[in-house]
């Protein structure tokens, strides 16, 4: 094993696997998640809070992306239409205002 002592960066010379610093390699030989290894190497301080519970997200942020653009796309080609004097149907505005709730929607999940 190879450690830098100037960043913690660690090298097992044996199988390959690397990480950044203590913690990772606590993380890699162990299999705790990041919690458990911070405390396990006693760099976890309590503070009497709650932690919150995580957000479950409707997609993966690259499938997000690719709705948010797709969305975005349809809202500007109907506000360039507007611009144009083109009126949007009931039906177009509806769908505008659909896209702009899926946007909305998404950028809360991910905060």
């Amino acid at each position: 094993m190879r450690v830098n002592a100037a960043s913690g960066a660690w090298v097992c010379m044996n199988c390959g696997e690397k990480g950044g610093d203590v913690l990772a390699y606590e993380i890699k030989t162990t299999g705790n998640d990041f919690v458990d290894a911070a405390k396990h190497l006693g760099a976890w301080v309590e503070d009497g809070r709650q932690s919150l519970p995580q957000k479950p997200t409707p997609l993966s942020p690259r499938q997000a992306l690719s709705v948010m653009a797709f969305e975005a796309t349809l809202i500007a080609v109907a506000a360039g239409n507007v611009a144009n004097g083109v009126s949007l149907t009931d039906v177009d505005q509806a769908r505008v205002m659909v896209a702009s709730n899926r946007i909305t929607r998404l950028v809360e999940a991910f905060q």
